[in-house]
């Protein structure tokens, strides 16, 4: 399977830039913040007030700056900033509308004052203005636009190679550790990578499909079977992060590819989520804390029948009836705000800062388990808060997660958010321009894998996403590099400039020669 060639790399060839949309952008933009706005004046759980609303908005309306000016730039780079960005509106505004203004603690509703989901709304907009400043800063440094490239083109023969050990070697991995059939040890990053391939690979496949001009059958059965097999295998596991995430990463090629927002993707993944939400509780309670075994089939049928019920519970009629219940229990699984509002009000109250203590885990996470295999987990700040703030009981299995931006402020205040986004708005413009260049292949293809997985996980704590960043992408552009033709793409030569054209004598007007001298 040959690569085709992309418009970002024709553009590089031929020495032209991208060229802006010519479409009103800032029509647009202002069109979706009136849309937000006005659809949640009248969907509310509770009357909001006025100024909680319009704090809201405001927050909405900062997250979407960052993809609108992608669309306006004309930048053909993967948007995985903007959407990060924008994650923090669904997570931080949508919930004040589509919640009740409480939180859940031991099982009890605990009610807050709208004085502090406005007072955490004002945090989140802080932090959320220092993510996006930083980050377009950054990108200025002389430091991060000269930094080492890791564009990892693949040779055309050796790709076929890739895919084959990707797909079926890591979909093998995949599937036996749903199946608890693979003890992970001291192995655990090892096998994991071999894992994680089968996204890269599909991040590749996506790209072949959308950039390239003829339709080829086998190609997209290739992709899209890729995409069912990797969901049906995630379903297993019972979480539906590993589910929904190739999804998420077909969408987000597509996206950035066609340049059109893939409207039916995204309601087809609202539409699962809202349907598979309830049913994973009933899967879990069978397949985890049961005593039987089941088999992969089994499993399969187990969420084929969970399915059918919790799909009748959203019809019209069932809905009318309670049913309806569950959308807002799926929508609660992004709810951040309110968590937020009620850290914000017993810290330093009643807890203590930590100053910095969640964040120790940085300080190992460079050594290897294979020579610490008692090397403490990058979860156990994630632990540690939720049994702190009483959102968990100690023996609980499940975490819950405050979040990225409540954990900075329960290390030092608004000071500590200020901080902690700064350095993260750093880290993405570095990653940024290192790997999702104009001429990025492989390394694209590591980038999206790795970054999917931020869209959610603004919601746990800063170890789990940021401990191993690095270390997982430098291990997958090693695992990929025998594959790839070097580090780097080759610049493409640049066009030679035009003859210069002699002005044409005017017709009618013989030319002039000079008279020689005598």
């Amino acid at each position: 399977m040959t690569p085709t060639t992309s418009r970002s790399a024709w553009s590089a060839s031929s020495g032209t830039a991208p060229k802006p949309r010519n479409a009103p952008i800032l029509l647009f933009y202002l069109l979706a913040v009136g849309l937000y706005a006005l659809l949640f004046t009248f969907w509310q759980a509770e009357p909001v007030p006025l100024n909680v609303h319009l704090l809201a908005i405001l927050l909405t309306a900062t997250a979407l700056v960052p993809l609108f000016r992608w669309y306006a730039t004309g930048r053909e780079e993967v948007p995985i900033f903007e959407l990060i960005v924008l994650s923090y509106a669904a997570q931080f505004s949508m919930p004040i509308y589509t919640q009740p203004n409480r939180i859940i603690i031991f099982s009890q509703p605990l009610y807050l004052e709208w004085g502090q989901i406005a007072q955490a709304l004002l945090y989140v907009e802080a932090g959320v203005l220092t993510l996006i400043i930083s980050y377009y800063l950054a990108r200025r440094l002389p430091f991060v636009r000269h930094a080492p490239r890791l564009d990892l083109p693949l040779h055309p023969e050796r790709r076929r190679a890739y895919l084959l050990i990707a797909l079926l070697g890591g979909g093998l991995v995949n599937l036996l550790q749903a199946m608890n059939l693979l003890d992970i040890g001291i192995l655990g990053a090892i096998i994991g990578l071999a894992g994680r391939q089968v996204n890269v690979a599909l991040i590749l496949l996506a790209y072949d499909v959308y950039r390239s001009r003829e339709r080829r059958l086998g190609a997209h059965l290739l992709l899209y079977g890729t995409v069912l097999a990797s969901f049906i295998i995630g379903l297993t596991t019972g979480l539906l992060e590993n589910a929904l995430i190739p999804m998420a990463l077909l969408l987000a090629v597509r996206w950035q590819a066609t340049r059109r927002f893939p409207w039916l993707l995204v309601t087809l993944g609202v539409a699962l989520y809202l349907v598979l939400n309830p049913a994973k509780f009933g899967y879990r309670e069978l397949v985890w804390y049961g005593r039987e075994t089941y088999s992969f089939s089994e499993r399969v049928g187990l969420w084929r029948g969970l399915v059918a019920d919790s799909t009748a519970e959203l019809l019209p009629a069932e809905t009318q009836r309670g049913g309806g219940d569950n959308v807002q229990f799926a929508l609660a699984r992004f709810d951040l705000v309110h968590k937020f509002a009620y850290v914000q009000e017993i810290t330093p109250a009643i807890k203590p800062y930590y100053y910095g203590s969640t964040y120790s885990y940085f300080l190992y996470a460079w050594i290897p388990r294979l020579l610490w295999p008692a090397k403490p987990s990058a979860a156990q700040a994630n632990e540690q808060l939720d049994v702190d703030y009483r959102l968990k009981a100690p023996e609980q299995g499940s975490t819950i997660g405050i979040g990225q931006l409540p954990e900075a402020y329960v290390n030092f205040g608004l000071l500590g958010i200020i901080l902690v986004m700064s350095i993260q708005g750093f880290v993405f413009a570095l990653l940024d321009s290192s790997l999702n260049g104009p001429r990025s292949e492989g390394g694209r293809a590591i980038y999206l894998s790795v970054m999917v997985y931020f869209l959610n996980g603004i919601g746990s704590s800063a170890a789990i996403l940021f401990g191993a960043l690095f270390q997982q992408i430098l291990a997958n552009a090693v695992f990929l590099r025998p594959f790839a033709t070097g580090w780097q793409a080759q610049a493409p030569p640049a066009a030679a400039p035009p003859p210069a054209m002699r002005p044409r004598p005017r017709p009618g007007r013989p030319r002039r020669h000079p008279r020689p001298n005598p």
